[in-house]
C-alpha cells in the first residue's frame, strides 16, 4: 500500500544524532524507517515514541548493515513493502574512530570505508528508481486537516558528513576517518550533478556537524577535559546538540530547500569558518 505521508530511511537513528532526525521528521509528517545494526530496544523506543505524535505518521525498526549490499536491499525492500514508497534518505550511520595511517590495518580500512562510503554508493543506486517515482506522487503533510493531498517537496538524499574534513585542527588520528568523510563529500558533489539523481530534482546535500554532543562522541573521546576544550572552541561555549542537526536535516527534506544541491553545510556553531 502507497503512503499518503512522504516516507524517510535514516540509517544508524536507534540513538544520537540518527534518533533526533528521525523525530524531528515524524514531527514533520514522514513515516520514518528507523534503522539500526544492533541495539533492537533503542530501535522499538524510538518506534514507539513516533507512534504518540499528534502527526500520526508511522514507523518502522529494520536491522541492516547497509555495507552489506544483500543487507541493504533488504533495507530498501523492508521499506517499500511498509510505505509503498521513498522520498528522502538520511545517510547517518558511520564508522566513528580515531586511526592515524600508523594504525590503520586492513581490516579497520575496509570498515571504515564500507561503512561511510560504500553504503551510502551502493544504497543510493539503489534507491534512485523509488526516489525518482516519488516526486510526482501526491502525499498529505503534517498540517493537513481535511484528508487532501497533494505534492509537496522533491525527493532527497541527505550525507551526514564531518568539518573534520576541512578543519585546521585535524590530526594525524583523524586520517581514517577524515579519508572517508571526505569521499562522502565528493559523492555528494558528482552524485548531485548525474542526470537521473540532481538532473531529475533529486537533490543531493552533505551536513558536516562539529563535535555534537552524543553516547557516541562520549564513547571516543572518553576524556571530559577533551570535552570542555572542544566547548571552549565555540562563540557559545557549548558542544552541538543532536537537535541542532536534525532541524538543518529538516530543511533540506523540505521543499524550502529545492534550489540547494551539491552542498556541503558546515554545521558546528562557529566552531570552523
Amino acid at each position: 500500500m502507497s503512503s499518503t505521508h512522504r516516507v524517510a530511511i535514516v540509517t544508524g537513528s536507534s540513538r544520537g544524532i540518527g534518533r533526533a532526525i528521525a523525530l524531528r521528521l515524524a514531527q514533520d509528517g514522514f513515516n520514518v524507517v528507523i534503522n539500526y545494526q544492533s541495539n533492537a530496544a533503542k530501535a522499538q523506543e524510538a518506534v514507539n515514541l513516533i507512534s504518540t505524535l499528534p502527526t500520526k505518521v508511522r514507523a518502522i525498526a529494520i536491522q541492516a548493515n547497509i555495507a552489506n549490499l544483500d543487507e541493504g536491499q533488504k533495507l530498501l525492500d523492508a521499506a517499500i513493502a511498509a510505505f509503498g514508497r521513498l522520498d528522502v534518505v538520511v545517510f547517518n550511520a558511520a564508522w566513528l574512530h580515531s586511526e592515524s595511517i600508523h594504525d590503520m590495518t586492513e581490516a579497520s580500512y575496509l570498515q571504515a570505508f564500507d561503512t561511510n562510503v560504500k553504503g551510502p554508493m551502493f544504497f543510493s543506486k539503489i534507491a534512485q528508481p523509488y526516489l525518482a517515482k516519488a516526486q510526482a506522487s501526491p502525499v498529505l503533510t503534517s498540517n493537513d486537516n481535511n484528508n487532501t493531498s497533494k505534492t509537496v517537496g522533491k525527493s532527497r538524499i541527505i550525507n551526514i558528513g564531518a568539518t573534520l574534513t576541512t578543519m585546521s585542527l585535524v590530526q594525524g588520528e583523524h586520517f581514517l576517518y577524515c579519508a572517508t568523510k571526505g569521499a562522502l563529500e565528493q559523492v555528494t558533489r558528482t552524485l548531485a550533478k548525474d542526470k537521473l539523481f540532481g538532473g531529475l530534482g533529486i537533490t543531493v546535500n552533505a551536513i558536516a556537524p562539529g563535535p555534537i554532543d552524543t553516547e557516541g562522541l562520549r564513547q571516543e573521546l572518553k576524556d571530559e577535559k577533551v570535552l570542555g576544550f572542544f566547548r571552549t572552541l565555540h562563540p557559545e561555549g557549548r558542544l552541538g546538540e543532536a537537535e541542532d542537526i536534525a532541524g538543518v536535516v529538516a530543511f533540506l527534506a523540505s521543499e524550502e530547500s529545492r534550489w540547494v544541491n551539491g552542498q556541503i553545510l558546515r554545521v558546528n556553531g562557529g566552531l570552523a569558518v
